[in-house]
């Protein structure tokens, strides 16, 4: 009987079949009457195998050397070790934020998204702190290189080639360029991007970042807004007469959020002992923190007198983004993103908008700021207790 020499070879860990082309048949007993020189011929050619399978375990042992050397130092060996590790897509902003455990999965939730906002990590904690809008410390292997998309769908900085090149496939003029530091690429989108685009970045956007409001428990002198937009009084939230401005806080939190048995809860925050702060479960599906932050504002702007003025203070940029910037759009489409898809959240969105709309007939501004989340603005701290306190009532 004849068969063939096959061998099974270990190249970089993976274990893979490997067959010589032209490998002689190995006679039995029963053809050993085939001719000595037959014979000599296919000797000859095993042995020459086995030397070329000597070379190849050879060669794959300094390979392995190789790479375990470049493990310890150099900018490669920080691809090698990531390769076996689990990456958590991180979307903020996109149609479902959230937390993905594929690039494709997170890609489908951005691609087409304006100002999508999305990172990966290593670290699934760091990723849930992200989406949740929460300041996350740069990792121990900071990368490298910073890939800036100023157009590009979605836009964004990426440190990962494979996804930056997927934001700019089939895009017509694309603008993006590589960069060694964060700030460059900042720099970058703030160059070429759109305001859209460069809003989307957030703080880091920012040419001159608002000053944060003082502790609310304070009376402030007015302030002069950066932008063409009316001086608002920081006063203490609920405590000046009606005329005035009524600063209030409000937060959203959901836990686990994007993934099942997600439990999200919103906060309003007036001032202290104030009894139209509230603390509430949020309502319906999906259990994400962008519904909570918008119905959160939707709250808000339901308690807070229809005739008298107000001022949101969030720490999300996406809601102020929804109801300020991209509702408008989106209207004008039908309430449809650039690819067709329905608008998340539009039921939030579009109640809000009513009621902003309701406000301004009666003569009474609604104004948005954002602020600095988890830090030590007392009233967005007050408004995340409270969000994070109705996270844990029972379902509504």
């Amino acid at each position: 009987m004849a068969m063939k020499l096959e061998l099974e070879l270990e190249l970089d860990g993976i274990i893979t079949p490997w067959r010589l082309v032209g490998a002689p048949t190995i006679t039995t007993a029963d053809q050993r009457s085939s001719s000595a020189s037959s014979n000599d011929s296919s000797n000859d050619s095993i042995s020459h195998a086995a030397f070329q399978y000597r070379e190849l375990i050879e060669m794959n042992k300094k390979r392995s050397a190789s790479a375990a050397a470049g493990a310890s130092s150099g900018s490669s060996s920080k691809k090698r070790k990531m390769d076996g590790v689990q990456k958590y897509y991180a979307v903020r902003a996109g149609f479902q934020p959230g937390v993905y455990l594929t690039y494709p999965e997170c890609q489908q939730q951005t691609s087409g998204f304006r100002g999508a906002v999305f990172k990966s990590f290593v670290s699934k904690q760091d990723a849930l702190d992200f989406v949740a809008g929460k300041k996350v410390a740069a990792a121990i292997d900071e990368p490298d290189k910073f890939y800036a998309v100023a157009v590009g769908s979605p836009t964004g900085i990426y440190t990962d080639w494979t996804e930056a090149s997927e934001a700019i496939k089939g895009i017509k003029g694309p603008k993006y360029k590589r960069f060694a530091t964060r700030a460059e690429a900042v720099g970058y989108i703030k160059q070429f991007g759109n305001k859209e685009t460069i809003d989307a970045l957030g703080e880091e956007g920012r040419s001159h970042p608002e000053p944060e409001p003082e502790p609310v428990f304070e009376l402030q002198p007015e302030e002069r807004p950066a932008k063409k937009t009316k001086p608002v009084p920081e006063e203490v939230p609920g405590s000046g007469p009606v005329e005035d401005v009524l600063n209030i806080y409000t937060d959203g939190s959901s836990r686990a959020n994007g993934r099942a048995g997600a439990r999200a809860g919103l906060g309003v925050y007036f001032g202290t002992n104030d009894k139209r702060n509230l603390s509430e479960r949020l309502p319906g599906q999906p259990q994400t923190n962008q519904r909570a932050e918008l119905m959160a504002i939707l709250r808000a702007l339901q308690i807070a007198p229809l005739k008298q003025a107000v001022q949101i203070l969030t720490d999300s940029q996406y809601s102020i983004n929804c109801v300020t910037q991209w509702a408008r759009s989106w209207e004008s489409k039908g309430w449809k993103t650039a690819n067709g898809a329905e608008v998340k959240n539009q039921d939030i969105i579009r109640a809000v908008l009513a009621r902003k709309e309701e406000r301004e007939k009666a003569g009474a501004g609604t104004y948005f700021k954002w602020v600095k989340g988890h830090a030590t603005n007392r009233g967005n701290i007050a408004a995340d207790q409270l969000a994070v306190a109705g996270a844990d009532l029972s379902p509504v």
